[in-house]
Formats: structure tokens, sequence, C-alpha cells
């Protein structure tokens, strides 16, 4: 068995731990998976894979539960892995050298979020999230959401490995989607109160709020998130000016959307903000500068909202041109969206 284990937290989970587990199970880790008060069969499914199954009594905090389960690990090196993710790709002598070569530095993993559509698993979006780590350096804060902290204070080298994860923590009815995320709004509005210098956690509110479609206290919340003197090129900064962004144009605020000009210099490598910038300035009736923006998206080398940089700026250059008369040109643009609905649905129309 190879000295790293992968820890689990788990509660009510018997729709998606058999995935997760089976999916870990050949690449002989040590298995711990921790129960924090399951009242159908996810303790059953996961004895038949974990090494260790224990129980944690929940406490409205998950990074206690996840500080247990790597405590309660046989080894140093940590995998942490969710219920609701399953290994796509995975690299084991690329997690051997790590661990004995960069000791010191946490290892990231690509995560790929799928959604239904059309009956079937849809990438929507990709993300990148620290996973693999030495236990004696590094532990978790905070009550939700919670994130990798060094335990002696010193920032950590963080290093993104080959390693894919498919997750489908998305993919739910809209029923358990309002019951998980006023749970979570709960739970971040209570570490609110006790750390309101914390940017991070007025992403999450508002990221929070977006999925329940309060798009009005997003952009409350990525507003104040957004007035801290923030670091550019952390990964949740920028994604919380997309949010920000398209938060606006959600709740007809096009016209404030507009001083996103003022960050454009800072942002524009990105592909997800150039697509917005698009976005905004189509519905802010400016078709010129739309166009321009889209165009420079398609084709840009990395995006995390899938398709941002290929069929859904396409897409929107046919909206442009249908709005502008031209046809011909809408058509064309549609023609090569491949099997995007919204286009397949506007081909239609323009062919009926």
């Amino acid at each position: 068995m190879y000295p790293i284990s992968v820890c689990i937290i788990a509660k009510n989970e018997e729709k998606r731990i058999e995935k997760c587990l089976a999916s870990i199970k050949p690449y002989d880790f040590e298995i711990v998976v921790v129960d924090t008060g399951s009242s159908d069969q996810t303790k059953t499914i996961a004895a038949k894979y974990a090494d260790k199954l224990l129980d944690f009594t929940w406490c409205d905090d998950f990074s206690a539960a996840r500080n247990f389960s790597l405590y309660s690990a046989s080894n140093n090196w940590i995998f942490m892995l969710d219920c609701d993710e399953t290994i796509k790709e995975i690299d084991v002598d690329e997690l051997n050298y790590f661990r004995k070569h960069l000791s010191d530095s946490v290892g990231s993993v690509t995560r790929e979020n799928l959604v239904t559509d059309d009956g079937k698993l849809t990438l929507n979006n990709t993300d990148y999230t620290e996973r693999f780590f030495n236990k004696k350096l590094y532990r978790y804060t905070g009550i939700i959401h919670e994130q990798l902290t060094p335990i002696r204070g010193k920032e950590f080298p963080n290093y993104l490995l080959k390693t894919t994860l498919l997750h489908t923590g998305y993919d739910m009815t809209n029923s358990e989607r309002i019951s998980k995320y006023n749970r979570n709004l709960t739970l971040l509005k209570k570490q609110l109160e006790q750390d309101r210098e914390n940017p991070y956690l007025y992403y999450q509110l508002g990221k929070t709020c977006e999925i329940i479609q309060d798009f009005e206290q997003s952009c409350y919340y990525y507003n104040i998130g957004l007035s801290f003197d923030l670091d550019t090129e952390l990964a949740y900064v920028q994604a919380m000016v997309v949010s920000y962004g398209n938060a606006l144009l959600q709740t007809n605020n096009a016209e404030t959307a507009l001083g996103f000009e003022g960050i454009y210099q800072e942002f524009s490598s990105l592909a997800d903000f150039v697509y917005l910038m698009g976005n905004i300035y189509k519905q802010n009736g400016l078709y010129e500068q739309a166009l321009e923006q889209y165009q420079k998206a398609i084709g840009m080398p990395f995006c995390k909202q899938n398709g941002a940089n290929s069929f859904l700026p396409l897409y929107q250059i046919g909206k442009v041109c249908e709005t502008l008369n031209d046809i011909p040109s809408a058509v064309a643009c549609y023609q090569n969206c491949g099997n995007f609905a919204p286009a397949r649905e506007r081909l239609e129309m323009l062919h009926t």
C-alpha cells in the first residue's frame, strides 16, 4: 500500500459514495471515511471499501470533520476527496515524486463540474482545488467552504497535478439545491460574524446567493468582497469579478457593469472576463464593442465556464447579427456552435 491516505467525510451519500470509493480503490491508497451522522446506507456501502470507517458527531463545522479525518489517517500524506467526486485521471508516480521532493508543498487537482443536460452529464465549468498535502504542515479552517491553511502560518507553494476529478455536486433537484444552499448560507453567515474582514467569505456568500438565484444579494456580497485590497492573481478573486458582472446583468444593472472597463487591463487575459465584457457591451446596446470582445474570447487558451472561449461567444455574435438583421452571418455563427441547444433552436427558428 502506498503511504498516502484518501480522506472522505460523508453524510447520507448512499446515491454517490460507491462511485467515489470504487474510483479510488484500484490505486492502493489507505481509504478513511468519516461519517457525520448518516441515516441511510452510506456506512454499509463505505464499509466495503474503507480501511477505516469512523463516526464524527456533527457540530456545524466542516473543517472540524475534515481535520478529524486526516488526523485519523495512518499516513502523513493526505488526498482529500468528496463523495460527489470520482477519479477521472490520476498519476500515482507524480504523487510519489511530489511527496518525496516537494514535501512542504500542496498539490492542486483539476475538477470538472458536471450538470445534467438533456439527460446526460455535461461539463459546465472547470476549477482547481487543493487536495494533496502533508497533514503535519496543513489543516482546514472555516466552518464551511473550508480552506487548507498552513499550521505555521507560512504561505505554501502550490503545484497543479496531473489529476482530474469529475464533480457532480451541482447536479441535484431544485428542492435539494435550495435545502443545501440555505444550510450553507446559514453557516456562512455564522462564520461571517466571527470574521468580517475576510473577502473570501463574501465571495462564498455571493456565490451561494447566486446558486439559489438571489442575484440582488449576490451583488451585495460581491461588491463588499471586491472592496478589499485583493491579489488579482488569486483564482477566487478572478471568479468573484466574473460572478459579480454576471449578477449585475441578471439584475438589469448593465450600466453599472460598464464600470468593469476600469479593470479591463487586470483581467483581460481571462477568457471568462473577456466574454463577460462582450455581454456587458451587448446588454448596453454597444454592439461594435461587444463583437470585438466576443471575437477576442474565441480561441483564448483557457476558460472556466465551458464554452466561454468557443461556442458561447459564437452564439452571442449570432444574436448580435440577428439584431442587426444580418441573418446569413447569424446562421453561420449558430452552425459553428456544434450541439449547443440554444444555437440549434435559433437555427430552427430562422429556417421556418
